[in-house]
């Protein structure tokens, strides 16, 4: 299993955006998913906005609020992340953290 505890300024750009869509699997407010992606709120608000431009979430009212749902092009994404994190051999993941961008493949 791979390390859970991994900084968080050290993401890249697709493991945020993989865990803002996989907090949105249901219908969640922005609050939500800024704790479940351990995100500020500035973050949390940048990444909505273009994962909503880009159509994989959508916005609903809900009441007083905004609530939001991966979309089916959403959960497309997650798909290809994930097989893409399988595929990937984790030295070049290790790697690159590291500086280093060759891989023992």
């Amino acid at each position: 299993m791979r390390c859970i505890y991994r900084s968080m300024k050290n993401r890249s750009r697709y493991e945020v955006i993989a865990a803002i869509l996989k907090s949105a699997g249901r219908d969640e407010t922005r609050t939500k998913i800024m704790y479940k992606a351990m995100l500020s709120n500035d973050q949390c608000k940048i990444y909505l906005d273009s994962l909503l431009d880009s159509g994989l979430i959508a916005g609903s009212n809900s009441g007083n609020k905004v609530v939001y749902r991966i979309t089916q092009k959403g959960s497309k994404f997650l798909s290809y992340y994930d097989q893409m994190r399988l595929l990937l051999p984790v030295i070049v993941e290790e790697n690159y953290e590291g500086n280093l961008y060759h891989s023992n493949i």
